[in-house]
C-alpha cells in the first residue's frame, strides 16, 4: 500500500481489486455531494454568525463559524483534490498541490478538534467559574488553535513532493509521477503519524469527554428553583442543557465518523500486511468517504438543536430566494399575518386612515420582532 498524502492508498500489486466503472461513478457521486454540501451549510453558518451582531456577541458562535470555516476548506481543498489522486494512483495536479492538499486536510482536521476542545473547556467554566469572554479573547482563541494546527501540520509542506515511481514491478522503466515522502527514515515518519493521530483524535477526545462528563453533573445535578422570582434561572439552566446537547452531538459525530480512518492508521504501522488485503482500496474509500462527511453534518446538527441558528437559516434562505426572484413582484415575507386591505375596506377609508392602519401594522410586526430579539438574547449560545 503506498502513503499518499498522509493517507494511505493501494499498491501497484496486481492481485488488489480495481474498482469498475460504477463503483468509480458511485464514490465520485458521494465525494461530490460531500465537497457540494460541505461548502454550501458551512458557508451558511458562518453568514448566520457573521452577519448577526445579537450571535456575535456568544463566544462560543465565534468557535463555531471557525469550525464551520475548517469544514468549508476541506470541502473546497481536500474532498476533490485527494479523491481523484487517490482514485487514479498518480498526481496530475500542479506539483505544489501535492504538499498543498495533505497540508490543508491535516490543518483543517486540527483546528476542527482543537476547536471542539476549546468549547468544551470554555464551557466548563463558564457553569464553574462564570466569567464574560470578550469578542477579542474569542479571536485571540482562534488564532491560537489555527498556531497550533499549522505547526502540526508543516512536517507535510517539508516532506511531500512529486516523484516518478515505477507503473509495475515487472517494467521498472515504466513510471508515474506520484506523491510521496521524500527523504524521511521510515521510523520517523511512523512516529509522526502516531502523533497526529493522538494529538487530532484520541487525546483531545478524551479532554472533551472529562469535560462534558464534568459540566453534565453540575447542570444536571442542579436543583430548579421554587419560588417563581427565579424562574428566569430555571429557564437559563434549561437553555444551557440544550446548548450542551447540541456540542455532545457534535462531538460524538466528530469521533464516529473519523474513527474507522484513524483506526486504519494506527493498525497499518501495526499490522503492515492489512495493505495487501485484496479489497483493501474499498475500504479505504469506504473509510475516508466516512471522515471527510463529518464535515456536512454540524449545520444540521444546529439547525436541529439551536433556535438562533433556525432563524438565521431560514431568514437567509428566505433573501436568496427574493434575490432569485427579483424581477417578480415584491411579497410580503410574514404570509401568517391578513393584509390590512383585508381587514380595511378600500371604499370605506381615505388615504389617510389606509396610511394609518398600514403603520399600524407595521408596528405590530416590530413589536413581534422585538419580542424575539429578547428570547433571542436568552438562547443563544
Amino acid at each position: 500500500m503506498k502513503e499518499y498524502g498522509g493517507n494511505y492508498t493501494w499498491s501497484e500489486a496486481d492481485e488488489l481489486y480495481g474498482p469498475s466503472t460504477e463503483v468509480v461513478v458511485l464514490l465520485s457521486v458521494c465525494y461530490g455531494a460531500i465537497s457540494v454540501l460541505s461548502v454550501a451549510g458551512n458557508s451558511l453558518v458562518m453568514w448566520a454568525v457573521l452577519g448577526s451582531r445579537r450571535m456575535q456577541r456568544s463566544a462560543t458562535n465565534w468557535l463555531l463559524a471557525n469550525l464551520a470555516f475548517a469544514d468549508v476548506i476541506i470541502g473546497l481543498f481536500v474532498v476533490p483534490f485527494q479523491f481523484q489522486a487517490a482514485l487514479l494512483q498518480r498526481w496530475d495536479l500542479p506539483d505544489f498541490m501535492c504538499s498543498f492538499c495533505p497540508f490543508v486536510q491535516t490543518l483543517s482536521v486540527n483546528v476542527s478538534i482543537f476547536t471542539l476542545t476549546t468549547i468544551a473547556v470554555r464551557r466548563y467554566r463558564a457553569v464553574a467559574k462564570p466569567l464574560k469572554v470578550s469578542r477579542w479573547q474569542a479571536r485571540f482563541t482562534i488564532i491560537t488553535i489555527w498556531a497550533a494546527g499549522i505547526v502540526l501540520a508543516m512536517p507535510m509542506i517539508i516532506t511531500l513532493q512529486v516523484r516518478e515511481v515505477p507503473i509495475s514491478n515487472s517494467n521498472p522503466h515504466l513510471t508515474k509521477p506520484f506523491c510521496d515522502f521524500v527523504g524521511v527514515p521510515f521510523e520517523v515518519l511512523k512516529w509522526y503519524r502516531r502523533l497526529v493521530v493522538g494529538t487530532q483524535y484520541f487525546l483531545p477526545l478524551v479532554i472533551i469527554i472529562v469535560m462534558y462528563v464534568l459540566l453534565a453533573r453540575r447542570l444536571w445535578g442542579a436543583q430548579p428553583p421554587g419560588n417563581a422570582q427565579n424562574q428566569r434561572d430555571a429557564t437559563l439552566l434549561r437553555n444551557k442543557k440544550r446548548v450542551i446537547k447540541m456540542l455532545v452531538v457534535v462531538v460524538a459525530l466528530f469521533a464516529l465518523c473519523w474513527l474507522p480512518l484513524q483506526t486504519y492508521n494506527v493498525l497499518q504501522d501495526i499490522f503492515p500486511k492489512i495493505n495487501e488485503y485484496r479489497y483493501i482500496n474499498i475500504i479505504w474509500f469506504c473509510c475516508d468517504w466516512l471522515a471527510m462527511s463529518n464535515s456536512v453534518c454540524n449545520p444540521f446538527v444546529y439547525g436541529i438543536y439551536n433556535d438562533n441558528f433556525r432563524r438565521r437559516f431560514r431568514s437567509r434562505c428566505v433573501l436568496c430566494s427574493r434575490l432569485l426572484n427579483m424581477p417578480q413582484p415584491a411579497q410580503s415575507l410574514d404570509t401568517g399575518r391578513v393584509p390590512s386591505s383585508v381587514l380595511y375596506h378600500p371604499g370605506r377609508q381615505s388615504d389617510k386612515r389606509r396610511r394609518s392602519s398600514n403603520l399600524s401594522a407595521l408596528a405590530a410586526t416590530q413589536i413581534t420582532y422585538r419580542t424575539n430579539d429578547v428570547r433571542d438574547n436568552r438562547l443563544s449560545v
